[in-house]
């Protein structure tokens, strides 16, 4: 009861308010039985029981009560100054309950209101005055702007009102100059900028003038970010380095390109924001001192562990000793020694503006990324000249400006907002939220501890401060000064009015837009699919430009307003204008006839009862075509599409206008149409090779996961005929064109979808689709011979797209819609004359794809048991229902007829450093038996014609040269080795993930669960392992080495992966002798495999070794047959297994990277 009295009497009472009569005696509460942990859980109405047996007066039962919970709350107990328990920036009159100002702390655990009503004469009452007072203030508003929240931008809402409220931050990005972005925005306006500073100077201008929540929408899209990256959460921290990073670039470049001394540093961001640490490592022994300058941004303290700042700040700055094993190796004269030394850290130099991030999380090995709820103590003023002695006292004395804060328990998850000291208030700002702020909420509230919950529990308080910004406090006159208006650059300002007027013109509009119509204009190069061009309304899929859509009135008569548009917006003078309209149809076709426009038509006629309606410009000099020149003659307009039965596809090739009589015959018309429609066809793309050796290409960018992220491209590609291949950028950049066509043309016309008809009658508005002969060498390459074949097979379509299979980006070849009775043979031949092999489009096979994994599945597809595209997409795993949308490709060596009817053998040649030196493959009869003398012979025939030929990769070069010097001996030896005796001194090794499951050589025959070899395994050919030379055969011992790491929260942690190899362990060998000889053999510095840990692994069971010989280690850990190969159950082989991380997992990886594209 004394710790609860203490800290009533330093934290809670105020003289000028209760007397001190009051006070119980320290004698009488030396008395009381009851520890705080007893206090903490009694219920309220029992803690006022003890209160009054301890003779405490009645009067100040609310200041011990939460004198109580404040301990409670931080879980501290004992001595005051341990525990911390005062906070010793902030005056006593904050922390008091009875007052009528803001408390820091909650409230106790009872109902104190009985007891405040007791008080009335002891607590001041407040005056007329002060009432008045306080009912002003509540109606006056905070006049600081939000900002609204994208979806997960709370983060860079945070961080951009921080930057905001630092003035000279504001002064700089008003300063940079984005005229000419200015410009270029007002005419590609409401398209967002690109430009991040003038972007920053919109938004910084709105959130200074304007009186609501402001959106960050066209910042982040001069990032670069998507709508779907405004739904991904960062972390704050690291994307104020990357945004001040990219600033400070941009402002060296504006610096370079007008001064010429580039010594000069006129960078302002750097000026405000970096300081400058110094590295040093100091060896006393031979006086020798080292120190390296590092800038920073921001400095990173750390919370675990710490009580507040200041014991951050210790640690950070903390030496370390270099002794013992971790000794300082220097070279002196050629040689190298090993000294104790002192390495740490100083500050140099002090930023205007400290960064300080609170490193609140920290990775647990069993629950991974976590966060740190420990109390942490920050003040208003921070003092910095402990460690900085020699410096002046005014630059290391800074003042707390901003508060980042982070809520929530997981470190991908919670939210951010931050409190601002603005002209010397405090303010929060949640978003688009801006309410004031007392200092309970700022500091109190997110130290972070723990506290005790209704039900007596304790709970962590999960809103704590993560980044912390101060300013330096002699120059926060000039840091913090007022910005005006004034200040703000004018061509910012003018097209931000110019824009809101505009608002206002289009709201107007909006309210009149039931008197009116937006008419939209196109041209015939606009028609690029075929809905475009069978209705009068608006594409959902397509929107056109602005500035060729006219606003006119329903009444208005439709021809003098649009001449007068379109004589403006197209320059086609108004004697060469042809203007077309839909209508109805008067025949079977379902398709909107285009209507010349003629003069006294009203534009609700042409709109038909909507507000938005297209009118096609076509131009007499240069879309026309005159059959006939006839009085009763009249111009009528034509579409027209080309078939191709090679590429599956449909193009929209353009629109003519026809001048003919209607009573002429349709095919004499039809005739002089189509020497228009070839001059159409010559000078389109020829794309028909645009994926020539597509599968012998390196791709060396990552393809997009269709899965986490669809472009609308790819979703055209997948849903339309015409667009039918996802098309790589040309190298040359125009594609060459397809010529004039010499064959014949038919035509037909299009009735409705899927249904065609012989052009008998021609009628304005009427689709023709065109189609070339088909050469003889082409007819087995034309599947559907036809359009209506094509249309037909089509009605039965799925959509799929086609990739190469080449780890690791696997890149697109095509994403169509193919039909789903298309036959193996059928897609090969479409693959083949994809990528130029028309001829031999029987060595392209396919690979399924599996939806658990997203990556192509292990084993390929067959023709026989595979025969439609249909079954080509069906999963593997027969709990998907649904057919997948991927299928992978591969151009074998062999035709993939030859290789089903035969025994395939695709392996890899490794040399004795474990080291893969080049792939080959072999066929043999599938009438001949698997014996070791017929496949080494054929392998290293095989191996030696590929090596002569050129067909293989001799030799893996390194810098160092070891690795290259190693192989080319072991090729010099298989270039050598006669293919009859290649039996004796080879083997061919079966491996899966990481495991030696089977090995065929002169002493073990290979077990085969299909009687042929396993497309999932991985096989090679190595020399068989020798014993060690100079030591008896009878002491060494053969097992497998496997490289393997735990995952102990999986059902098998055994997870084994890289190269496995055989290897001869001596029975008296040390484990640590057996790791620098496998170093050796690995050709790795065994320094870099120190810390390897050699263990012995039989399907769960792990043993790490001792330091005892490695044959009994062996032999006591199970029987000698479990070591060997060719087990019945290969996964309860037992092996020697190398604990240590994958080396390729070493570097740490962030998934989801803050990048500012711009």
């Amino acid at each position: 009861m004394l710790d609860v009295y203490r800290v009533a009497l330093k934290v809670f009472w105020d003289d000028s308010i209760i007397s001190e009569s009051f006070l119980p005696s320290e004698a009488s509460l030396a008395k009381c039985p009851f520890s705080l942990s007893d206090l903490s859980a009694m219920p309220g109405k029992r803690k006022i029981e003890v209160l009054k047996e301890c003779g405490i007066h009645p009067y100040v039962f609310p200041i011990f009560l939460r004198s109580i919970q404040h301990l409670t709350t931080l879980k501290k107990a004992g001595n005051l100054a341990k525990g911390n328990m005062v906070h010793r920036h902030l005056e006593t009159r904050h922390w008091n309950s009875l007052s009528y100002s803001s408390s820091l702390i909650g409230c106790p655990n009872v109902d104190s209101k009985p007891y405040h009503e007791r008080f009335s004469d002891i607590v001041p009452q407040k005056t007329t005055e002060d009432k008045q007072a306080e009912t002003s203030n509540s109606n006056i508003s905070v006049h600081y702007n939000g900002l609204m929240n994208q979806g997960a931008t709370c983060y860079l809402n945070s961080l951009l009102q921080s930057l905001f409220h630092i003035s000279a931050f504001r002064s700089i990005i008003y300063q940079m100059p984005t005229k000419e972005e200015s410009i270029e925005l007002s005419r590609t306006y409401p398209q967002g900028t690109k430009s991040i500073p003038y972007a920053l100077q919109r938004l910084f201008c709105m959130l200074q003038t304007a009186t609501e929540a402001v959106s960050t929408t066209e910042l982040t899209e001069s990032f670069g970010w998507s709508e779907a990256d405004s739904f991904i959460q960062h972390d704050v921290h690291e994307l104020t380095h990357v945004l001040l990073e990219n600033l400070e670039m941009k402002l060296d470049s504006q610096s370079a390109s007008c001064n010429t001394d580039k010594n000069v540093k006129q960078n302002a961001i750097h000026e405000l924001f970096n300081g400058l640490l110094e590295n040093y490592i100091d060896v006393d022994e031979v006086e020798y001192h080292g120190a390296r300058e590092e800038p920073f941004y921001d400095l990173q303290l750390v919370v675990k562990n710490t009580r507040d700042i200041y014991a951050s700040f210790d640690r950070f700055f903390q030496a370390e000793v270099l002794d013992g094993k971790n000794k300082y190796c220097l070279e002196r004269d050629g040689q190298k020694r090993y000294y104790r030394a002192t390495k740490g850290v100083r500050l140099k130099a002090t930023p205007l503006i400290l960064l300080l991030h609170l490193a609140r999380f920290d990775y647990d090995v069993v629950q991974g990324e976590m966060k740190i709820f420990s109390r942490w103590d920050y003040y208003s003023t921070l003092d910095l000249s402990k460690y900085m002695p020699h410096v002046k006292p005014a630059d290391t004395h800074y003042t707390l400006c901003s508060v980042l804060v982070h809520s929530g328990s997981n470190t991908g998850f919670g939210h951010y907002y931050c409190f601002l000291l603005c002209s010397g208030e405090w303010y929060k700002f949640n978003d688009g939220t801006v309410t004031p702020a007392s200092l309970k909420d700022v500091f109190g509230d997110n130290f972070g501890g723990y506290h005790t919950n209704f039900w007596g529990s304790e709970e962590p308080q999960i809103s704590t401060a993560y980044m912390l910004v101060y300013i330096r406090t002699s120059q926060m006159d000039s840091l913090l000064r007022p910005i005006g208006p004034e200040d703000v650059p004018k061509h910012v300002i003018d097209q931000l009015q110019r824009e809101k007027l505009d608002q206002e013109r289009i709201n107007k509009e909006k309210m009149e837009d039931y008197l009116c119509a937006h008419v939209q204009f196109l041209q015939p190069r606009d028609l690029m699919a075929k809905g475009e061009f069978s209705s009068s309304r608006r594409s959902s899929f397509q929107k056109q430009p602005s500035h060729r859509t006219l606003r006119v009135l329903l009444e208005a008569e439709a021809l003098p307003e649009f001449i007068s548009f379109v004589e403006k917006i197209f320059n086609i003078p108004e004697n060469d204008q042809l203007l077309w309209y839909a209508t109805l149809p008067s025949h079977g076709s379902n398709h909107d006839m285009y209507v010349q426009l003629k003069p006294h038509i009203k534009v609700k006629e042409i709109s038909k009862g909507s507000n938005e309606c297209y009118i096609l410009v076509t131009s007499l000099t240069s879309d026309s075509l005159v059959i006939s020149e006839d009085e009763n003659s009249e111009y009528q307009l034509f579409h027209h599409k080309l078939y191709d039965p090679l590429q599956l596809k449909i193009f929209f090739i353009g629109s003519t206008v026809v001048r003919r009589s209607t009573e002429e015959d349709a095919k004499i018309s039809i005739e002089k149409i189509g020497k228009r429609v070839r001059e159409m066809i010559a000078i389109l793309p020829d794309d028909s090779k645009k994926k020539y050796k597509h599968h012998l290409q390196k791709h060396h960018q990552a393809q997009r996961n269709l899965k986490s992220s669809a472009s609308v491209e790819v979703f055209k590609c997948a849903n339309s005929v015409t667009d039918g291949v996802c098309e790589d950028a040309d190298e040359g950049g125009v594609n060459p064109l397809r010529g004039m066509p010499t064959g014949n043309l038919t035509v037909v016309r299009e009735v409705d979808n899927h249904r065609y008809s012989e052009c008998n009658i021609l009628l304005s508005g009427d689709v023709l689709v065109w189609q070339l002969e088909i050469s003889a060498k082409d007819k087995d390459d034309a599947f559907y011979p036809d359009v209506e074949s094509f249309q037909h097979s089509f009605r039965h379509c799925i959509p799929v797209e086609i990739r190469l299979n080449q780890a690791p980006y696997y890149p697109t070849l095509v994403s169509t819609e193919l039909g789903s009775s298309m036959t193996y043979e059928q897609l090969q031949r479409y693959v083949a004359r994809m990528i130029g092999e028309s001829d031999n489009y029987d060595h392209v096979r396919f690979v399924r794809h599996n939806p658990e994994t997203e990556l192509p599945y292990f084993m390929k597809a067959k023709k026989k048991s595979r025969p439609t595209l249909s079954m080509l997409l069906t999963p593997a795993s027969h709990s998907m229902e649904y057919f997948s949308r991927y299928i992978y490709y591969e151009y074998c060596k062999f035709p993939v007829t030859q290789i089903e009817a035969s025994h395939s053998l695709e392996f890899k040649l490794y040399n004795d450093n474990v080291k893969a030196i080049s792939s080959h493959w072999v066929l043999m009869s599938r009438e001949s038996l698997i014996k070791s003398e017929s496949i080494f012979r054929t392998c290293v025939k095989e191996i030696q014609k590929d090596y002569s030929t050129g067909a293989a990769c001799k030799v893996q070069n390194r810098e160092d040269g070891t690795e290259a010097t190693s192989t080319e001996g072991f090729c010099n030896f298989i270039m050598n080795l006669d293919p009859e005796e290649a039996w004796k001194v080879l083997r061919l090794v079966d491996v899966w993930k990481g495991r030696i499951y089977n090995v065929l050589e002169r002493d073990h025959a290979l077990i085969l669960g299909h009687q042929t070899f396993e497309e999932s395994s991985e096989y090679r050919i190595e020399r068989i392992p020798q014993p060690i030379p100079g030591k008896p055969f009878e002491e060494q011992f053969l097992v497998q080495v496997h490289h393997f790491t735990l995952k102990r929260q999986r059902k098998d942690p055994v997870e084994t992966y890289g190269e496995p190899f055989s290897f001869y362990v001596l029975n008296k060998e040390l484990p640590s002798e057996l790791l620098r000889r496998i170093a050796y053999k690995l050709e790795i510095n065994f320094a870099a495999i120190v810390d390897w840990k050699v263990c012995l692994v039989k399907e769960n069971t792990v043993l790490e070794t001792s330091e005892f010989p490695m044959g009994m280690q062996l032999m006591h850990f199970c029987a000698k047959e479990c070591y060997e190969p060719n087990q019945k159950e290969p996964a309860k082989a037992a092996f020697v297994g190398l604990d240590h991380a994958p080396i390729t997992k070493r570097i740490p990886k962030r998934e989801e990277k803050i990048l500012i594209l711009n």
